[in-house]
């Protein structure tokens, strides 16, 4: 029976020992995930703090850009208005109508792109993957819509030309 006791005693020791060091994995497995957890949300946050830089770098650039093709565009109207000054009564008219039409183009396409830069701001506060899909898309159209506008005022000043 004395063999029995102490063998009973010697595997109660052992599994308690084992069931000790068991304790100690989880405890240090758990202390890894919680880690890696942090690191993750770090990295995550990192990611979408250099994403809205970048949008918003991108951003500056094509409003800048745009801002000064609008401002190119308001010059040419200027020098258009000097030269229906200088026109004769019969194409007087058809410029000033020309011209009134342009320069409400120009001043829509200024609203549209103050109105995005608004939205922009807006949307910038709470970022995710749509702002990004939604300024390449309004850049696109914006860039067209500027593109057949200085198309317009091209051919405004070859009919001005004769």
């Amino acid at each position: 029976m004395k063999k029995v006791s102490v063998l009973v005693l010697a595997i109660t020791a052992f599994m308690f020992s084992c069931n000790q060091s068991s304790n100690k994995e989880v405890k240090e497995a758990k202390e890894n995930l919680t880690e890696a957890k942090t690191e993750l949300k770090d990295a995550e946050t990192n990611e979408r703090e250099a994403s809205k830089a970048k949008e918003t770098a991108e951003w500056n650039n094509f409003k800048n850009e745009a801002d000064s093709s609008i401002a190119t565009m308001e010059n040419d109207l200027k020098k258009l208005e000097a030269k229906i000054e200088k026109a004769g009564k019969k194409d007087k008219q058809k410029l000033k109508a020309d011209y009134d039409k342009a320069k409400a183009d120009v001043v829509a396409m200024k609203e549209k792109l103050h109105k995005r830069s608004v939205e922009f701001d807006n949307d910038i506060k709470s970022f995710d993957k749509n702002v990004s899909e939604k300024n390449q898309s309004f850049k696109r159209e914006f860039k067209h819509d500027m593109d057949e506008l200085g198309k317009s005022f091209e051919d405004l000043f070859k009919d001005n030309v004769k």
